[in-house]
């Protein structure tokens, strides 16, 4: 009986390994960026100063988390099988507008950087024109995961090797 229990121990073992470290190659990575202000420019795309870094974490089924700067958070716009050229990412920017909350579902179609990297351009698709004000106070940008269903090891990710790599 004990030989029994111990073989159903290690098979379970054996097949439930290969999916844990699957999980851990479809971790998914999601972002956020946060500025006092930001500038619509004709409905079509929205300039947002670097104000601090871009922070970019995982969930389950490994935490993990990176600083990105403009032209590493970019380059995730670059050509590339996993990239958010192809698959854009969805996000949600709020702001405050006459002291209330505001917010609009977008999709950042591209992203270029400014002024040496002190700011970022996204083209974007998905605001209901008159919903965006010309300049937002107060915004905090939430970028939905990039690198799917092929995890960011597909992207170049490197655990410790810095805040590049993750395209």
């Amino acid at each position: 009986m004990k030989k029994r229990i111990a073989a159903m121990v290690i098979t379970a073992t054996m097949l439930t390994t290969p999916v844990f470290a699957a999980d851990e190659d479809r971790a998914e990575w999601l972002f956020v960026q946060g500025a006092e202000n930001a500038q619509v420019i004709d409905s079509e795309a929205i300039v947002v100063p670097m104000e601090r870094e871009i922070f970019a974490f995982t969930d389950r089924p490994e935490r993990r988390h990176e600083h990105l700067n403009a032209h590493e958070f970019v380059s995730g716009w670059e050509e590339g099988s996993n990239s958010f050229r192809v698959d854009p990412p969805n996000v949600v920017i709020s702001w405050i507008e006459d002291g209330i909350l505001k917010r609009q579902e977008l999709v950042f179609m591209d992203a270029s950087v400014l002024d040496r990297g002190r700011a970022i351009r996204y083209a974007i698709t998905g605001a209901n024109p008159g919903t965006l004000p010309e300049t937002m106070r107060d915004v905090s940008i939430y970028v939905d995961g990039s690198c799917i269903p092929n995890g960011m090891g597909a992207c170049g990710y490197q655990a410790d090797a810095g805040p590049g790599g993750l395209f």
